[in-house]
């Protein structure tokens, strides 16, 4: 299979060197272990990295394509999927037919256990939602909400805020007494105790 190349990217002040799928020229940069630079912040660099959580999450393919879809690059995934699928030649050996006796015996393969997402994600109700990514949301209509973590400290996770609802459709923004109130395909983000909630439309 043909291998996903990573660059390396640290901030300008110095630290640890993280992974990311593109270094991008302009704009913000999320690293693979989840964190995110702001714009001229960070730098390329051409050192291994020594982010722990970087280096391991790089062996995990499903890490890795949430990562370029949520840096917008899943045309790279795609491009080398279409390289692989054309070098990869078809086994054409003739087998012979086995015997009653010759069979092996089949054993079921092992499920794994469901993933169980949690009711909330910091300012997001996940309920109909299914993830794209880290930090990344898809409603049953196509509407992407992204979140981004605030608030990260060293030991702790951090606290999920929503940043940007992307939908190609009708968009409506109310102002209300408690801020704004933005309606998005079945999505709505509605004012909350100095932030916001994130959830989907309630059927009428």
């Amino acid at each position: 299979m043909h291998q996903v190349r990573l660059e390396s990217v640290r901030r300008k002040s110095g630290g640890r060197i993280h992974l990311t799928p593109r270094v991008p020229r302009t704009g913000p940069v999320t690293t693979l272990c989840g964190q995110t630079l702001d714009a001229g912040s960070f730098g390329a660099v051409h050192s291994d990295p020594d982010c722990a959580n970087c280096i391991r999450r790089s062996h995990d393919q499903a890490r890795i394509s949430g990562a370029f879809f949520a840096q917008e690059e899943g045309s790279e995934l795609l491009r080398l999927s279409l390289e692989h699928a054309r070098t990869r030649k078809p086994d054409l050996r003739v087998l012979p037919h086995p015997s009653e006796k010759d069979k092996p015996v089949v054993w079921p393969a092992p499920k794994p256990p469901p993933e169980t997402t949690p009711e909330r994600v910091g300012e997001l109700v996940t309920r109909g939602f299914k993830p794209s990514g880290e930090g990344v949301w898809r409603s049953p209509q196509g509407v992407i909400v992204r979140m981004r973590r605030h608030g990260r400290q060293r030991g702790d996770g951090g606290d999920w805020r929503f940043a940007e609802v992307v939908f190609e459709g009708e968009v409506v923004a109310t102002r209300t007494e408690d801020g704004l109130r933005l309606k998005a395909g079945d999505v709505e983000v509605v004012p909350d105790g100095g932030g916001f909630e994130v959830r989907l439309r309630k059927k009428t």
